[in-house]
């Protein structure tokens, strides 16, 4: 003859959740400061990342048509080379993490440059806020 089991000892008992969920807030408490806040370190890095790779790109153009393209709607649907070949040099618009809207491009000293206004999409400001350009004019040289 089988014993029937008694309530009490089915599940867990209110300390041991107690203990658990308080376990996991202390755990929270260390890893939610440190992945928020990161969003913005991310968005630059994202940027800079963008540039070199519209760098790389505008520099691969002006080699297969001898000049620079003079949009990025050419990177995207470029002309035929002289030898009558298309080359695709981007597959898709490159968009600023800020705005998802394109990038600014410039021709700056007969060179592109591409320029985000950073997180208050404003000309100037410091921090997250500073505007982030492909071909730095503040003398700290390209990226």
């Amino acid at each position: 003859m089988k014993k029937a089991p008694r309530i009490y000892d089915a599940g867990f008992t209110l300390i041991e959740l107690i203990v658990v969920i308080a376990i996991i807030g202390i755990l929270a408490s260390f890893v939610v400061p440190n992945v928020l806040g990161r969003t913005d370190q991310a968005k630059v890095a994202k940027v800079k990342s963008d540039f070199k790779a519209l760098d790389t790109q505008c520099k691969m153009f002006r080699a297969d048509h001898g000049r620079y393209p003079d949009s990025i709607d050419e990177l995207l649907s470029p002309p035929t080379d002289p030898n009558g070949i298309t080359i695709d040099y981007l597959s898709s618009e490159p968009l600023d993490p800020w705005t998802n809207e394109i990038y600014f491009f410039e021709m700056i000293d007969g060179r592109p440059v591409f320029v985000s206004l950073g997180e208050d999409q404003t000309e100037g400001g410091e921090g997250y806020a500073a505007d982030i350009y492909s071909d730095d004019s503040n003398s700290q040289g390209r990226f």
